[in-house]
């Protein structure tokens, strides 16, 4: 077992939400802001169908230039905000899997699915984890349509950038800020973090899928 997940699976309760210093990319709302934000996503979040999520995730992956099926034996791997239906419930092989969703605190039979799938859920938010260990102790931190809705998406960026090998990401960009979205995500907040290494993805190519043109790509440690 590695250092992650030795850390992880010993966390009861949220860490102090006073003390907790965030880098100050000044990007952050406030804590208070934050939970305004996901009182309201619970309340709008209501399509957790399985089939359709499986559809939507597929996309991402086939522009990913991933599948479901391959690739993830061995590999200790965070997703963040991951909604009521983690991706990583999706793929195969014996990965270690972190689902990081402070709304699966909410949705106990969504929560206890993704147990069954051999996922760790941890409902604190990303920002308050402490990811322990050296570059590399995760081996790919997700970032699928997530990003509006956190507390601080730079300092989320930076800290996969510090505890990862791959970062993954399919983000939204544009749109304006709103009580369930305190962020407008561009492609700056990207490149200002981990540099440009992603594509647009222009929206309403895929029926049903993403109305809003999105970033999306895979960024590599080069170290």
């Amino acid at each position: 077992m590695n250092i992650i997940c030795e850390y992880l699976e010993t966390v009861k309760e949220p860490l102090n939400k006073e003390t907790t210093t965030l880098k100050n990319t000044m990007t952050a709302v406030s804590y208070n802001r934050w939970v305004e934000a996901q009182n309201q996503e619970f309340v709008e979040y209501t399509d957790h169908n399985i089939p359709r999520r499986r559809r939507g995730k597929g996309i991402i992956f086939r522009y990913l230039g991933i599948n479901f099926e391959e690739g993830w034996d061995n590999k200790t791997i965070v997703e963040v905000a991951a909604g009521s239906t983690p991706t990583l419930g999706f793929i195969e092989g014996n990965a270690t899997k972190i689902a990081i969703e402070p709304l699966m605190a909410r949705w106990d039979n969504h929560r206890a699915a993704a147990k069954v799938q051999g996922i760790t859920i941890i409902t604190d938010p990303y920002e308050h984890v402490d990811i322990k260990g050296t570059y590399g102790t995760v081996d790919e931190t997700w970032f699928f349509n997530c990003l509006q809705h956190v507390i601080d998406p730079k300092a989320q960026l930076e800290k996969a950038k510090a505890t990862s090998k791959i970062i993954r990401v399919f983000e939204p960009l544009g749109g304006t800020v709103n009580l369930a979205h305190p962020h407008v995500i561009s492609r700056n907040t990207f490149t200002e973090v981990l540099g440009d290494f992603g594509q647009i993805f222009k929206g309403g190519t895929e029926e049903g899928f993403h109305s809003f043109d999105c970033y999306y790509g895979t960024w590599r440690r080069e170290d």
